[in-house]
């Protein structure tokens, strides 16, 4: 998540020119995106690359968060049941916890999203319930014995189009994960927390609930009722007062097209700001954007406010770069919080187990995990910018700008003019040893390199338009450990001009 000259292009051809069209504005003509193809010649201010990126639950190092990958987003829930602990009664302070933090980050840059959930445990609902979504029949026993955190219930489940029981069995539910028995309550903390935080603290979007799907384990209860009595009460709650509705967090395990058939069906496109899936494919979101322009005449603003949380070392460097191409490519990467990606999450606490320790950006004693390191050398390639897209480019091993993956893909960009990163992703059990790139016409000047997974260089040989790039990295290196580990192994392609 940098070479034998040539003579192809004059001296006196400006390397701009040269590859002028191979980047984004000529994308935005060819894919009919909105706004003309701007000329070689304007001036363009980069936008930082890392507007486009974030984290989770950094918690007291959220403001310090930009030190790596210049990343300036957070992400951190605001519990009803830390404010409303009792029916009727707020606990403001905190609340102020919450602005206070988000205006530490604010000092240095850095935005805190609030994630208004789930239920206070007072408020949850015990009685029996039940709804039907995509041929399965859910019905929820009322509430039991009473376990603490939760309640046992007997949860029933039924294959609507054969009959087949998917299943029947006693389990203990959490009481904050449970639909509330009143939604008024809900909208009424909803409304006390967006008041004091856009009143007093200028806070813009909010987060409402968080992957609302049965077996994500946030919310036992209907998609349709999260839509009707949830979503659209605290949207309209959060608008009145001038802010933005960022949506729950629509979990992988359930597919887009279940997403947008939901959104069609609550007619709820409208009632969001800013669409949030967790740990999509490109070719799931660019299945999003499509349905929101049907939907809308054009697309949202599309954010994955969880991403990774991976255990293969070398995920960072295939999610990155596919998910940045694919929104520079659309146009969502350039507008002002049109795109966002949010690794998930932060720091592995110190009870992390071994195994677990290396999902997250860094590990409990601070220093950086593998994803850490991937990211970092991104932003480096990058020079810390959002790059243009550089799509002319061919080799000899069929890797294409895929947007699922699995079968390897390969990213172009085009950075500041001045270089062009190609990234290329290959399946553990790829068959070749070398992939041999062709780019479009080069300047006499330019040079190359091969890039590993954290940063190291070794240089390359031009010959003509083409560069052949060794799959493997240096026996014993800190890279080659990461890819072998990894079902996706990355390395980099860097042409200065």
């Amino acid at each position: 998540m940098t070479a034998a000259p040539h003579s192809n292009v004059p001296h006196a051809v400006p390397r701009r020119a040269v590859l002028a069209g191979a980047g984004l504005g000529m994308a935005t003509a060819v894919l009919g995106l909105p706004g003309p193809a701007r000329p070689a010649s304007a001036a363009v201010t980069p936008m930082p690359l890392g507007t486009l990126l974030g984290t989770n639950h950094a918690a007291a190092a959220g403001p310090s968060i930009g030190a790596l990958a210049g990343m300036s987003w957070d992400r951190s829930d605001i519990l009803w049941a830390a404010v409303e602990s009792t029916q009727g009664t707020y606990d403001d302070s905190a609340i102020h916890a919450f602005g206070t933090r988000f205006a530490a980050a604010a000092a240095n840059g850095v935005t805190l999203l609030p994630v208004l959930a789930y239920s206070a445990p007072w408020a949850a609902r015990t009685t029996a319930y039940g709804w039907s979504h995509w041929d399965v029949q859910y019905a929820v026993g009322a509430a039991q014995v009473d376990a603490g955190s939760g309640w046992s219930r007997r949860v029933t489940r039924t294959r609507i189009s054969t009959g087949e029981v998917l299943q029947d069995e006693d389990l203990v539910l959490p009481k904050d994960k449970t639909p509330p028995a009143d939604p008024a309550r809900w909208l009424a903390f909803v409304d006390h927390v967006v008041t004091i935080l856009r009143s007093t603290y200028g806070v813009e979007y909010f987060q409402v609930w968080n992957e609302t799907y049965w077996s994500a384990g946030f919310w036992y209860g209907s998609p349709y009722e999260y839509i009707d009595q949830i979503h659209k009460p605290a949207s309209t709650a959060i608008r009145n007062h001038g802010g933005k509705v960022v949506y729950g967090g629509w979990p992988s395990l359930a597919a887009i097209a279940r997403f947008t058939a939901l959104l069609n069906e609550t007619n709820a496109w409208s009632s969001v700001d800013v669409l949030d899936v967790h740990y999509y494919k490109p070719s799931d979101l660019e299945s999003l954007r499509v349905a929101c322009v049907a939907a809308l005449g054009s697309s949202l603003p599309i954010w994955q406010t969880e991403i990774g949380y991976s255990t293969s070392p070398a995920a960072a460097a295939l999610v990155y770069p596919g998910l940045l191409h694919w929104a520079i490519t659309r146009g969502l990467a350039q507008l002002p919080d049109g795109f966002k990606l949010l690794w998930y999450a932060w720091q592995a606490p110190a009870s992390a187990p071994a195994t677990g320790a290396g999902r997250y950006l860094r590990k409990a004693d601070g220093s950086l995990t593998s994803h850490g390191v991937c990211l970092s050398t991104i932003a480096d390639l990058f020079g810390g910018v959002v790059p243009e897209t550089y799509d002319d480019h061919t080799n000899d091993a069929g890797l294409t700008t895929a947007r699922d993956w699995a079968s390897g893909s390969i990213e172009g960009f085009l950075v500041g003019g001045i270089k062009i990163i190609i990234a290329i992703h290959t399946p553990a059990g790829w068959a070749g040893t070398n992939v041999t790139v062709t780019l479009a016409t080069l300047p006499p000047t330019a040079g190359a390199a091969r890039v590993d997974l954290t940063g190291q260089r070794a240089p390359l040989a031009l010959a003509g338009n083409a560069v052949t790039v060794a799959l493997a990295d240096e026996p014993g290196s800190v890279a080659a450990s990461y890819n072998a580990a990894s079902t996706i192994r990355t390395c980099y392609l860097e042409v200065s001009l």
